[in-house]
């Protein structure tokens, strides 16, 4: 497996090129299936981090998007990215939750549904839902925290989701498997 240093360039790049690669979400779709379920799974993470840890701001929320986006791509093309750099004790604490709502390789609960559901993981086939939920959520931080500042977003999603989504620190996480939609829960992994 190749090794990559992730420098600025990269890192703000990734979103784009993805969104390229793979589309988005099509305006209006987001509460439909498969897209409402995973967004949900993602975002109740992320609320639930931040519910935890309230002065991880938006911000964070972003680096740890597009940190996510890079690890997936790493999965696809086979990349080792090295964006330690630009780690921090904010974003990886999000980007862990985003990635235990969708990766086999974060979540050994989405591992076994996976092998149990599927003969041959094919990484670009089985990732391409989780990119364009995440893209919809980057877009959605940078929509609010430009509306109403560093927690607009969490705001927005405690306005909307909070009622539905407890206050404990077990990470949501949802599978999409050939016409079969899976959601389960499991524990937070320690950073």
């Amino acid at each position: 497996m190749a090794k990559k240093i992730v420098d600025a360039y990269r890192l703000n790049r990734i979103s784009s090129l993805l969104a390229k690669e793979f589309g988005t979400i099509p305006r209006g779709e987001e509460d439909s299936a498969p897209y409402g379920m995973m967004l949900f799974s993602i975002e109740s993470n992320l609320l639930k981090l931040h519910r935890q840890n309230p002065l991880f701001a938006g911000s964070r929320a972003i680096e740890a998007v597009k940190m996510s986006l890079l690890t997936i791509d790493g999965y696809i093309r086979e990349i080792e990215y090295d964006y330690s750099r630009f780690a921090n004790e904010a974003n990886q604490y999000f980007m862990n939750g985003m990635l235990m709502a969708v990766d086999p390789f974060t979540n050994p609960e989405i591992k076994k549904v996976l092998k149990k559901d599927m003969n041959v993981f094919e990484a670009k086939e089985y990732f391409e839902l989780p990119i364009k939920c995440l893209l919809r959520i980057e877009k959605s931080i940078q929509l609010w925290t430009s509306d109403f500042g560093e927690n607009g977003y969490f705001q927005f999603l405690e306005t909307t989701l909070g009622s539905n989504i407890k206050s404990d620190n077990k990470m949501d996480f949802f599978v999409a498997i050939k016409e079969k939609l899976v959601k389960a829960f499991t524990g937070l992994k320690k950073l």
